[in-house]
């Protein structure tokens, strides 16, 4: 699990899609594919664009072996996914040991961290502030303004 249970959703979208497995509680940003999303495996360079942070897993589903998941939120390669703008959300795609007030920074694949990241030119983007630094499980609390 990636995102815990407490969170406090203002603004989301549902309009990209994702075309990879993707795990929940990770920032997306926008792909070279238009109406896509993505984890990027760099953070930095011109363009970088964050979205938001992914609410529900993505997974390659085959029906034919398994029904429908009803208890979790799981999406097909290639749906439409809920991405919150605006809200606090409780996750453990964390890197580094970030404080309380801390800057909340893009990391590679999805992850967030305190430290700004740059390729010499162009810095990371900030995609929100921790709440907190991380509990006993590893989790911490990020508000998320995109």
């Amino acid at each position: 699990m990636a995102l815990g249970p407490n969170r406090q959703v203002f603004q989301t979208t549902i309009r990209y899609a994702v075309n990879e497995a993707s795990v929940r509680g990770g920032v997306l940003s926008t792909s070279a594919t238009a109406g896509a999303a993505t984890y990027l495996v760099s953070p930095t360079g011109a363009g970088v664009q964050p979205l938001g942070i992914l609410l529900c897993d993505v997974e390659d589903l085959n029906y034919d072996r398994h029904p429908e998941y009803l208890q979790r939120e799981v999406i097909d390669i290639g749906g439409v996914v809920g991405i919150v703008n605006k809200g606090e959300l409780q996750t453990n795609l964390v890197v580094g040991a970030p404080a309380q007030g801390n800057p909340a920074y893009l990391h590679p694949m999805g992850f967030i961290g305190p430290v700004q990241l740059t390729d010499g030119l162009n810095p990371a983007p900030r995609v929100g502030t921790f709440r907190t630094g991380l509990d006993a499980n590893g989790f911490a609390v990020v508000l998320v303004d995109l």
